[in-house]
């Protein structure tokens, strides 16, 4: 089902939207403006997703940020949450596996071994989005943040 129309405000219309990545193009890359631009951040959360599925077999991802919302405005980056349907399958990842897991994660203060030094924020995809992970019984809080407490809507990617 494609995503609905822009609002008079710019924004998706309230509500989780559930979108595949074809509807997201359609609404939120080629009906908007900065296409070059868009592409690029379209093609960074494709890549992401498919990073995701190969490490989280199945759940959810929710899309935000400045990519969703139709300015004059060029987007710099989207956010994503994702809410995988096995919580234990997480708790249970060790060795190369939660390693992946962690690099698909915008973390913050982060202290590197070798060379020392102090990153105050890193984020996948080269800092194109910003990836972080919904703990169980948080979904509220994210919806509020990713609605602007229920002011525009956000795409639901499920994989």
């Amino acid at each position: 089902m494609p995503l609905p129309h822009w609002t008079m405000e710019g924004v998706l219309p309230p509500g989780r939207l559930p979108a595949d990545l074809a509807d997201i193009y359609e609404r939120l890359v080629f009906d908007a403006p900065h296409q070059n631009e868009r592409e690029i951040l379209f093609s960074a959360l494709n890549s992401y997703l498919g990073a995701v599925a190969r490490v989280i077999p199945s759940g959810r991802a929710w899309i935000g940020g400045a990519f969703i919302a139709r300015t004059e405005h060029v987007p710099s980056g989207l956010d994503v949450v994702l809410m995988p349907d096995d919580w234990g399958s997480l708790k249970r990842m060790t060795g190369p596996v939660r390693d992946a897991l962690y690099g698909l994660l915008t973390l913050r203060g982060v202290i590197i071994g070798q060379p020392a030094m102090y990153l105050d924020q890193v984020q996948p995809v080269g800092g194109l989005l910003d990836g972080f992970l919904c703990f169980p019984g948080d979904e509220d809080i994210w919806a509020q943040t990713w609605s602007m407490s229920g002011t525009r809507g956000f795409p639901e990617v499920i994989w």
